[in-house]
């Protein structure tokens, strides 16, 4: 329930943030689906670097990362991270194309023409996008320095 409201704010706040105008959100739609698939890259080779340094770690350690609770929830973390990140990358590509169907139905809220809230809308509908997929980079980013830093402390402990 705590996550649909937090949803449900960051919606409103993009909502409130998002334009109608062409020149304004077509330079979202240029720019996002890259930005999301680098971003989508470096996350991958953050994963690769943490499992090399796990496969370089003597067996002592390997064997504390195989027990630890933090390490299981990092790779679950990581995997329901990346998850999300992959659906947000879909969205950033699917919504300028859905942005160009006519819809069979018409909506006319108060003076606002269908077309303008098709264009509200879908300008909001990016804008959500791109926050949830920056804080799920930023939460995967603090997910691997924190299983970093306590790796370093693994091997601390061997000696």
């Amino acid at each position: 329930m705590k996550n649909a409201i937090v949803a449900l704010v960051i919606f409103l706040i993009a909502f409130a943030a998002s334009s109608t105008e062409v020149a304004s959100y077509s330079l979202i739609e240029k720019s996002l689906p890259l930005v999301l698939g680098a971003s989508l890259g470096g996350v991958l080779a953050c994963t690769s670097i943490v499992v090399s340094v796990l496969s370089a770690s003597s067996k002592s350690t390997k064997q504390k990362a195989k027990g630890s609770d933090s390490f299981a929830k990092f790779i679950g973390s990581i995997e329901s991270d990346v998850k999300i990140l992959v659906v947000c990358l879909f969205f950033a590509v699917a919504l300028p194309y859905m942005r160009t169907l006519d819809y069979p139905i018409s909506i006319e809220i108060w003076d606002y023409s269908s077309e303008f809230l098709k264009n509200k809308f879908f300008s909001a509908a990016q804008i959500f996008v791109a926050f949830i997929a920056f804080s799920v980079i930023y939460e995967i980013v603090s997910v691997v320095v924190s299983v970093l830093r306590n790796m370093m402390v693994m091997h601390d402990t061997e000696n």
